[in-house]
């Protein structure tokens, strides 16, 4: 069986912020449970993490074009009116906890792996901010070198955000991930890249794979992820079963989760207010 290092990459060390942030623990393999756990080092109120993910919560939702548009119209068209037309930050409570899981997934995977990843900032383009956005939660390619040939990776991810850590919810991410899913998003990065003159040749290179491919050598790694309370890695431990050996999860249990997202929002709305501190 693939251990989580195979499957994701080792956990990043300090400076890195999820290596100040949590402490790692790989739950020993089993044939149907595969398991990183996470744990706070520091506080969910340190400053520095709640800047760090506001930011990234910010970067996520808004385009550069948006972010130009932000500081060049600001002053000029009055903010309150300007905001509501341009909003992409969620002012529903579930829709923050759902899309900052997400955020901190893909950073996550990305760090562990340490390279960045191809992927379709999806939040950029929800047409209702309060809303979540259907198909994938996540989904980033690795263009691998091998020689003079190409070979692509994809990580699939389910995230979920809980107060309190259920077995429903572990269940849930495992069904969700069973090793007959494919990814849904997979075309509509290809047509985001090739929009862009700059990534046009990236997009005609995804476009040359099919998925079924890709998943038939193993290079289909599905990542799921459970954001709550300290009592996490307990309700993992015993609820965790899965009868596919590419699927890892982790979990992160930290002190109190819903005030990290909560003081990171608002980090996120100070930097659409102000934009000329991004």
């Amino acid at each position: 069986m693939p251990t989580q290092n195979d499957l994701i990459g080792s956990h990043p060390k300090a400076p890195n912020i999820f290596g100040i942030w949590l402490d790692c623990n790989d739950v020993p393999v089993t044939k149907t449970k595969s398991h990183r756990s996470l744990t706070s080092l520091i506080k969910s109120n340190d400053q520095q993490l709640i800047d760090w993910l506001g930011t990234k919560i910010f970067e996520h939702h808004h385009s550069e074009y948006r972010v130009q548009k932000l500081k060049e119209n600001f002053t000029k068209l009055g903010y309150k009116k300007y905001a509501e037309q341009n909003r992409k930050l969620p002012k529903s409570d579930r829709t923050k906890k759902g899309n900052a899981t997400e955020v901190i997934l893909s950073e996550y995977i990305e760090s562990s792996l340490g390279k960045k990843l191809v992927k379709a900032f999806k939040l950029k383009y929800n047409p209702n901010a309060d809303q979540a956005m259907k198909g994938d939660d996540t989904l980033l390619i690795d263009v691998v070198d091998i020689k003079k040939s190409k070979r692509i990776k994809l990580y699939l991810g389910e995230a979920k955000f809980r107060k309190t850590p259920s077995s429903t919810v572990v269940n849930s991410i495992s069904k969700s991930l069973s090793k007959s899913k494919k990814p849904l998003s997979y075309s509509f990065i290809v047509d985001e890249l090739g929009r862009n003159e700059n990534t046009k040749d990236l997009a005609d290179l995804l476009d040359s794979f099919i998925i079924d491919e890709i998943k038939g050598k193993g290079d289909l790694i599905y990542t799921g992820f459970l954001l709550s309370n300290s009592d996490t890695i307990k309700v993992v431990e015993a609820n965790l079963n899965s009868d596919n050996p590419l699927f890892v999860l982790i979990s992160v249990g930290i002190d109190t989760p819903e005030e990290l997202i909560k003081k990171s929002f608002e980090k996120a709305e100070y930097l659409f207010a102000n934009p000329d501190k991004v």
